[in-house]
């Protein structure tokens, strides 16, 4: 069987969570547009991290505001080239991942990124990571990154998705890591 694939035998992360398709999605229309295009780091961070670790799921409303104090604080980058919109290279990325956890009221720190082999498990981390997919549609190549929440195995447990291609077919490429 395959170590990265969501099944309900490894859904579960230390503790019993929701199963995975009880989880809210990036791309609900309840939340903000960007969210669903951009958000799969800020939902395993915000999300995703308050509920293993606090057991509270949070509202879309909750999460619509922690997104738009976290672009205000500098947490996400916003309109980084004055365009109007947010869709350019390095806006909407995470630039303070600690500030971003402390803005939604988690006690846990940022401990950095690392390949999956040179993770160093310990209690009381928890993983976030970082899929590549590429594959070639009408004679071009293509690829896409996505981040999924991670259990202690290093085995994908919540996909913002829903399960999204990039997790399924592609490859874990890096861990970031938390405590």
């Amino acid at each position: 069987m395959d170590k990265n694939r969501i099944t309900s035998k490894n859904i579960r992360h230390r503790r019993s969570i929701k199963r995975k398709n009880e989880m809210k999605r990036q791309d609900d229309l309840q939340l903000i547009g960007y969210i669903g295009k951009y958000g799969c780091f800020f939902m395993c961070m915000v999300y995703w991290l308050t509920l293993v670790t606090r057991k509270v799921e949070l509202g879309f409303n909750n999460l619509n505001n922690l997104w738009m104090s976290a672009l205000t604080q500098g947490a996400i980058s916003g309109d980084v080239n004055g365009d109007g919109d947010m869709d350019d290279a390095n806006e909407l990325l995470i630039r303070d991942k600690d500030l971003l956890l402390k803005i939604a009221g988690l006690n846990l720190k940022y401990l950095g990124s690392f390949a999956p082999d040179k993770v160093e498990k310990k209690p009381g981390q928890f993983y976030i990571g970082e899929f590549y997919n590429e594959w070639t549609e009408k004679g071009k190549k293509k690829s896409f990154m996505h981040f999924g929440g991670l259990n202690d195995a290093l085995v994908c447990v919540y996909d913002p998705l829903g399960e999204s291609n990039t997790i399924k077919n592609g490859k874990l490429i890096t861990v970031r890591v938390f405590a």
